[in-house]
């Protein structure tokens, strides 16, 4: 993304172009069979966004057409603009997982998942092996995290997963993407994601509004290894993740 600026020289009185490029946020929510996991992703997105205080422009996609949209989403970014994602969707150690056509207003009525299936795993092999069951889809709606346009970041980019158990184990989801995010020469990157199961009732909130995945225990990953383990609530401040990359 390139924003466009004109300056005026006093010397030559010349109009001159001057391109500067923007980095921006990702924040990509959704592809839930429910409407109500959905729905909850959505105000947790919200409270994210509320928190970044327009320090950089923000970019919102809903989940509808499974991985795909999130492969999409990436394919558009120009390389190295990317500051952050923060991606609101089902996981585990093995993957994020979505399904194609979810909605905010109704669930998806479907007797076999297993079409609608369009998932991101940690490895090609297990996207292929999925695949299998579903042999006419499996190339196109099943993903590894090398599939991912990891350029787009920034080299200080930081991915958040705010879902279950992606960060939970040695060799996790969000252990493999800090590792790809590495050998992509984003070094100084880092994945955050829960150690456990995530719920948006931050508090013990009942309120919808105040929805939030931010708490219970979360880990960050930098090149494939754990380096900090974060048990507060809220937003993980810039200075506790340079701290832990000993910067």
């Amino acid at each position: 993304m390139v924003d466009t600026h004109q300056t005026k020289t006093t010397k030559t009185a010349k109009v001159e172009i001057v391109k500067l490029k923007s980095f921006v946020r990702l924040v990509i929510y959704g592809g839930a069979v429910k409407a109500s996991d959905n729905s909850a992703f959505k105000f947790a997105s919200k409270n994210v966004v509320k928190d970044y205080k327009n320090d950089l422009p923000v970019k919102n996609f809903f989940i509808l057409n499974g991985a795909n949209t999130v492969i999409s989403v990436l394919e558009t970014q120009s390389e190295n603009s990317v500051q952050s994602l923060d991606l609101f969707c089902h996981g585990d150690p093995n993957g994020v997982y979505f399904v194609i056509g979810a909605s905010l207003d109704k669930n998806v009525e479907n007797k076999n998942r297993d079409k609608i299936a369009s998932n991101i795993y940690k490895s090609r092999f297990t996207s292929n092996i999925r695949g299998l069951f579903d042999p006419e889809k499996h190339v196109k709606n099943q993903y590894a995290v090398s599939n991912l346009k990891l350029s787009a970041f920034t080299n200080e980019s930081k991915i958040e997963i705010h879902g279950c158990n992606t960060g939970n184990g040695d060799d996790c989801f969000a252990s493999e993407l800090s590792k790809q995010l590495f050998d992509a020469g984003k070094t100084s990157s880092v994945v955050i994601g829960h150690a456990s199961k995530a719920n948006p009732n931050i508090g013990g909130t009942t309120s919808v509004t105040k929805q939030d995945y931010r708490h219970g225990t979360r880990i960050i990953y930098h090149n494939g290894k754990a380096i900090k383990t974060v048990t507060s609530s809220g937003r993980i401040a810039a200075s506790v993740i340079k701290s832990a990359l000993g910067k």
